[in-house]
């Protein structure tokens, strides 16, 4: 993951420069915070994904369970295998929270950080329709719709082997070591 290498300019109040009054004066108060929630984004990346994720989940009035140990910001993209850049202004390369199945929401085990650009081109499809795009979409995209797809199945297969997993709650039932192995090597970069 890339981290923003850029200085940007101190917050800056037209009225009084440095943002020095912001009790008295919201120009100066909405300076300072628009430079606060830029460090917080910086420094702590998740968090600011997590807010949105709750954020989102509230409006759609879908299920939100999320905290910060059931996700991972992994420094590629998982799809597309460029690298994330955090801090930035919004990119294809910003990292983004995907649903795995639409439906069930902001849920553990149901997230995966992958790129803006990837979600972007999965959006709420079916595989049938991200298989039909790396066949007859824009020539291209043709590339990226196969590896949104490959990772599609992959999170299938995944949510396939859990299941099977969680019928026998052993820690040492075969199901749950694999589902154990994929999680992690799906987590890292593209298979």
């Amino acid at each position: 993951m890339q981290m923003n290498n850029f200085k940007p300019n101190p917050p800056v109040c037209p009225a009084h420069g440095k943002p020095t009054k912001r009790e008295a004066c919201p120009t100066c108060n909405a300076a300072y915070m628009r430079d606060y929630l830029r460090k917080i984004r910086q420094t702590r990346p998740l968090k600011t994904i997590l807010e949105r994720a709750r954020k989102r989940a509230r409006r759609q009035g879908l299920p939100y369970s999320l905290r910060r140990q059931d996700i991972s910001l992994p420094a590629r993209c998982p799809v597309l295998g460029i690298s994330l850049r955090v801090g930035q202004s919004r990119s294809p390369a910003s990292p983004s929270l995907d649903r795995i199945d639409p439906g069930q929401g902001y849920t553990p085990g149901n997230v995966r950080v992958i790129s803006d650009h990837a979600n972007k081109l999965k959006g709420n499809r079916r595989l049938a329709d991200i298989r039909s795009l790396s066949l007859k979409g824009p020539l291209a995209r043709r590339a990226k719709y196969e590896a949104v797809a490959a990772y599609m199945e992959r999170e299938a297969l995944l949510v396939e082997v859990r299941e099977r997993a969680a019928k026998e709650p052993d820690p040492n039932n075969p199901w749950q070591v694999i589902a154990d192995f994929l999680e992690q090597r799906f987590r890292r970069f593209p298979v």
